[in-house]
Order: structure tokens, then C-alpha cells, then sequence
């Protein structure tokens, strides 16, 4: 304990000393590059390709390793987009910066290099700095490097720095924004009206659920937070638009996991004119289109489990799915309120 009180107390000391001599948070240095721009820009060009064209760059992010070497030193910065490194020297710094590198530069720090990009002996794409600066200091260490962050607590609680640490993690939050992106663009290719319904309801109607609970000052009425938009969408269909859809927060003041949030998104649509069998081949061909958008392929793989979203679906009754993966269920088993009850519970 007393080892990460000196390591806290350490980066306190480096970010005071470091506020006197800078007076200010630098706010005017300009990023040109990401880090996966260079890498993909100059993938096909070797070291001696790189020297002869001198091509300068700027690029920022977040110190994720740090190699002082005496006189030359390497970082790895982060951007939203990848990492790259950085090769800084005294000579091309001066004696002035490379010493503040040195000595107040820390794992965590957010900060931008002007330089020359350059490649290393072992080939890796690198900028070499003749300008850096400190934009932000961090007060706290980052975690362990070679593991991450795999302690479930502090993922979900501190998700800012497992979307620091985790590169997964960042590609779940891309994923989600492509599909936000895929559903919209199917919808609004079919004629579908987006809409915005109010959040809060005088009434917690559209499902069966729990409401949270709030009071309107004005009013001085109880209100809830909607459970589903069912009602004010169905209400839009009654007024004329034949095809409506969500994309929805709801609020269900219920169970609390990491696989279920009382606060959670929902897509929810109304077709006019159309029944359940074709809602549900809309729902196969979305999926199907869903998965091709953002993922590239209709094959997805989960688990030990692969799934062919290419194929015609298996469509059942729910009593029908029960027997199915139940076999040794009967209909008779099942057939009462009382004997389905004795079976569930036997099921765990």
C-alpha cells in the first residue's frame, strides 16, 4: 500500500513541477495524421525509401510505453485509431526538451511530436521527433501493461480505462456504431420514418416491467420512465404514417448483471398493412443484411457456436421450440398451467 501511495505521491510531484514551468494546458498544437493513416500510407515504403522522401508529420495521443535510452529514447503513442512510435534524441530535441522528456514524461501522459517519419532497424514505421510537447498529465498510473485490465470490476466501472488498455474493447464500441449505422440505413432504404417518443409517460404501459418512478415540479403529477415506446409509436400509425421505427433508451427498474441493465437500447418498428409473417421475413433479411454490413459476412461466429445468418431461419411456436430442445418433453407434459410449472422448475 505504501508502495502505490509513493508512486501516486511521485506523479503529483511531476505534474506540479510540470504546471510551474508550463503555466498553462497547451492548447495549440495541431494533429495532421492517425497513427493507422501513416502505417497504411507507408506500408510499401522501406528506410531508405523514407529518408529520400522526408516526410513531415504531427501526431498526439497517450504514452503507452516508454524506453529512455540515455541520449535516444522511444515512445508508443495511442490515438483513437492505433498506436505508432516515436524516436526522440537530445541532438534533434535540444538539451532543454529532451530533459523535461526524461524526467516528467510519464506511462499515461497525452502528447504531440512533430518530426520526420523514418523507419528502425527492426523496420518499425516511426516518427522522429524534432518537437514535443506535454499536453496533459495523468495523476494516476495506468494498469499493468501485459495483462490489461481483466479484473470485471474495474471494466465496468471504469470503462474509460478499459477502452484505454483493451483494444477489444474499443472494437466493441466501433461494432456498436456500425450496427446503430446498418440498422438506420436499412430502414430508411424501406420508406421507414425515424422518430423520437417522449421518455416520459404519465402511464408505464407498452410491456410488463417495473418503472422508474419520477414527479413532474410543473405539473405536480407522477411520471415514469417508459418501459417501451410501443404506445406513442402505435400512436403515430393511428395519425397516418404507415412505417415508423425507434431507436430507443428504456428504462426497466428490474434485475442488474453485466449481461442485463435496467437502462438499455431497443429497435422497435410498426408496418401498416403487413402481419406477423412478414415482419418476420423483415427481420430475417435485416439480420442477414446486418451482419454482411458491419461484419463483412453472413458466418458469425460466437463461442464454440457458428451461426449462418445466409440460411432461411427455423421458424416455431414457442411450445414448439420447448419440445424441440426438450426431447424428452411431451405436448401432455406441458399441456397445464401446474404440470409446466413442476417441469420448469425441474429445469432449473
Amino acid at each position: 500500500m505504501s508502495e502505490e501511495r509513493d508512486v501516486l505521491l511521485n506523479r503529483r510531484a511531476k505534474m506540479q513541477v510540470w504546471l510551474e514551468k508550463s503555466k498553462v494546458y497547451r492548447n495549440d498544437f495541431r494533429r495532421q495524421a492517425l497513427a493507422h493513416q501513416l502505417q497504411n500510407q507507408h506500408a510499401g515504403q522501406d528506410k531508405s525509401a523514407l529518408a529520400e522522401a522526408g516526410v513531415r508529420t504531427a501526431v498526439a495521443g497517450r504514452v503507452m510505453l516508454r524506453r529512455v535510452m540515455g541520449k535516444a529514447s522511444f515512445v508508443t503513442l495511442q490515438d483513437v485509431s492505433g498506436q505508432i512510435q516515436c524516436y526522440l534524441t537530445k541532438n534533434d530535441l535540444g538539451e532543454e526538451q529532451y530533459e523535461d522528456f526524461s524526467q516528467y514524461w510519464e506511462m499515461g501522459d497525452i502528447v504531440g511530436v512533430c518530426g520526420t517519419l523514418m523507419r528502425t532497424n527492426k523496420g518499425e514505421l516511426s516518427v522522429q521527433a524534432d518537437s514535443v510537447v506535454l499536453l496533459n498529465k495523468t495523476a494516476l498510473p495506468l494498469p499493468e501493461k501485459f495483462h490489461g485490465v481483466t479484473d470485471q470490476e474495474i471494466r465496468y466501472r471504469q470503462r474509460y480505462v478499459d477502452l484505454i488498455m483493451n483494444e477489444d474493447t474499443r472494437g466493441v464500441f466501433r461494432t456498436r456504431s456500425m450496427v446503430m449505422q446498418a440498422l438506420r440505413d436499412f430502414f430508411n432504404q424501406r420508406d421507414y420514418l425515424e422518430v423520437e417518443t417522449p421518455m416520459m409517460h404519465s402511464i408505464p404501459g407498452g410491456a410488463t416491467a417495473r418503472p422508474f418512478v419520477t414527479h413532474h415540479n410543473t405539473l405536480d403529477m407522477p411520471l415514469f420512465l417508459r418501459v417501451a415506446p410501443e404506445l406513442f409509436l402505435k400512436r403515430l400509425v393511428v395519425g397516418g404514417f404507415e412505417r415508423v421505427y425507434e431507436i430507443n433508451r428504456n428504462f426497466r427498474n428490474e434485475g442488474l448483471s453485466t449481461r442485463h441493465n435496467p437502462e438499455f437500447t431497443m429497435l422497435e418498428f410498426y408496418w401498416a398493412y403487413a402481419d406477423y409473417r412478414d415482419a418476420m421475413d423483415l427481420t430475417e433479411e435485416l439480420m442477414r443484411e446486418l451482419t454482411q454490413s458491419v461484419l463483412g459476412s453472413t458466418e458469425v461466429v460466437y463461442g464454440d457456436a457458428t451461426f449462418h445468418f445466409d440460411r432461411p431461419f427455423d421458424r416455431m411456436t414457442v411450445l414448439e421450440a420447448l419440445l424441440k430442445h426438450n426431447p424428452d418433453l411431451t405436448n401432455d407434459d406441458i399441456a397445464e398451467r401446474d404440470a409446466a410449472a413442476e417441469v420448469a422448475a425441474r429445469l432449473g
